[in-house]
């Protein structure tokens, strides 16, 4: 249960990072174009987006399995 757990804690904070990142870096406002093609290197294409995705959900699961109860 722990990995289940930790895996949603790593992706629901991967999200909120990149959200985050994309919003103070890059100054997307609201009524605001962007190319679907820079969105994609920004992401799909961009070998640190999968690094850090692979970090934060191994991340959440040192978490989740460090604050879970010891069972007997």
């Amino acid at each position: 249960m722990w990995i289940l757990k930790g895996t949603v804690f790593g992706v629901l904070a991967f999200v909120i990072f990149a959200l985050i990142f994309f919003f103070t870096k890059y100054s997307i406002r609201a009524n605001t174009a962007i190319s679907i093609s820079t969105l994609r290197y920004l992401t799909v294409q961009n070998p640190w987006f999968w690094t850090a995705l692979v970090f934060m959900v191994c991340t959440g699961c040192v978490c989740a399995r460090l604050l879970s109860e010891v069972r007997n």
